[in-house]
């Protein structure tokens, strides 16, 4: 009786198994989103909500996609739920963690990679921003280094130490409430985290940011360490213009461009030689969404400006994965060494009857079953996330302005065009303009380290 119920749990175990992976199921959300259809995306999305193990992933795509629509107070809800949901799951359970080393490690609750549980915060602060709310702003810019720090002292394997664009984001910040020791501060942090993203993700150290280090350097009347980023830049602080500079107003902005990486599994089914059980070895991989945008082009008043590449999302995401890939592999070779250990003894334990033999001889054949079916690769991640960010800044003098802005490929030809007709610029504000881009057509492709 005791064989039969086993048997019973394998069958169930199987069941849930064969479903198919996150990453499989976003398709048609991600239709939704090149079209901007994002009510559509927002039903899509919905249908997530009652998994109690991604629970983090629906509301971190939630959040995104509410703020893609523009409704930023209630992208900031979602997200303020998303952290909360987060610092709960923070410590996982001992339970959650047996399963996923029984079963595989798409078992355990989502509880966000490193560098989403740094841009929840990044998000929610252009929120604020958009909502004109920069005090809030700044709360989550603070968060940041909360979080950061937190991260450096808990995953000491960790490359993810320091996110360099929300470091900028927070002297611009400090900048507008005119905090200029605190916003040169936030800058040199720019400054060391663009050093590290040279060295781990392949980004170069923004040109912005060059200029905004000689900027305030030179306000703050420090000569040495003005002289030190002239000689390593090769550059000279910007002129000053005919007009103070606290007479005009800036524009920020914000080019969220594309989306982020997708996990993908890989697997094999391999014959244990030593016991001839078969046996199913699965790890994610991660493919970059194809996007022809590459830049964008803003006029205004006579002036164009291009942004530029401030976070490679699809390279952090990457590299987050490398790093913890010799974990993922063991947990995956220990299941499948417990259930090669587990499917032996079921085929020697089938007793001295011929009964017994077959229910041993079933349960076996059951095992191996499940085994296979149920080592599946864990492909969940905050796929609403853009491939990258970019940004332009733009002093202007206050007024009503329509922004134009032309989408870039490779080759400076225009993919798509925006008009922003009476977006207002104040004096001594900075008026933030955020687009999302998401192409038509999400090939995806192994891109090479």
């Amino acid at each position: 009786m005791y064989r039969v119920h086993y048997l019973a749990v394998l069958l169930g175990v199987w069941t849930l198994g064969g479903c198919a992976t996150y990453s499989s199921s976003f398709g048609v959300i991600e239709h939704d989103l090149s079209a901007r259809q994002y009510d559509a995306a927002l039903q899509g999305i919905e249908k997530q909500a009652g998994s109690k193990t991604d629970r983090v992933l629906y509301l971190l795509n939630k959040g995104m996609v509410l703020r893609m629509k523009g409704d930023f107070a209630g992208s900031n809800r979602v997200l303020e739920a998303a952290k909360a949901e987060m610092a709960r799951l923070y410590a996982v359970s001992v339970r959650e963690n047996t399963l996923s080393f029984i079963v595989n490690d798409a078992t355990v609750s989502y509880v966000g990679d490193d560098y989403e549980q740094v841009l929840v915060h990044l998000y929610m602060a252009l929120n604020y921003l958009e909502l004109g709310q920069p005090d809030k702003a700044r709360v989550e810019a603070l968060q940041v280094d909360i979080k950061l720090r937190e991260l450096g002292e808990n995953i000491s394997d960790s490359k993810f130490t320091e996110d360099a664009f929300s470091r900028y984001l927070t002297g611009m910040i400090y900048e507008e409430r005119g905090e200029w020791s605190d916003a040169l501060i936030a800058y040199r942090k720019a400054y060391d985290a663009y050093r590290k993203y040279q060295s781990n993700y392949g980004l170069a150290m923004p040109t912005l940011l060059k200029h905004d280090l000689l900027r305030l350097a030179k306000r703050q009347g420090l000569s040495d360490e003005l002289a030190q980023y002239k000689k390593e830049f090769g550059i000279e602080p910007p002129r000053e213009d005919s007009r103070a500079p606290e007479q005009e107003g800036e524009l920020v902005f914000v080019l969220n461009n594309g989306l982020a990486p997708i996990k993908r599994e890989k697997a094999a089914a391999l014959i244990d030689p030593a016991s001839g059980v078969l046996v199913r070895i699965a790890l994610p991989y991660y493919e970059s969404r194809s996007n022809n945008v590459v830049a964008a082009r803003i006029s205004v008043a006579g002036k164009q400006i291009t942004t530029e590449l401030m976070e490679d999302i699809d390279a952090i995401a990457r590299q987050s994965l490398d790093t913890r890939m010799a974990a993922i592999t063991a947990r995956s070779l220990a299941r499948a060494a417990v259930k090669v250990t587990t499917q032996k003894a079921l085929s020697r334990g089938g007793g001295n009857n011929e009964n017994d033999a077959m229910v041993g001889l079933l349960g076996s054949l059951a095992m191996q079953v499940a085994a296979v079916a149920t080592e599946r690769a864990d492909t969940r991640s905050w796929l609403t996330l853009p491939a990258n960010i970019q940004l332009a800044r733009l002093p202007l003098p206050p007024g009503s302005y329509t922004i134009k802005v032309e989408l870039l490929d490779a080759g400076e030809q225009i993919v798509a065009t925006r008009e922003y007709p009476g977006v207002v610029i104040s004096k001594a504000h900075k008026t933030y303009l955020i687009e999302h881009w998401v192409p038509a057509q999400l090939f995806t492709s192994r891109r090479k380290k």
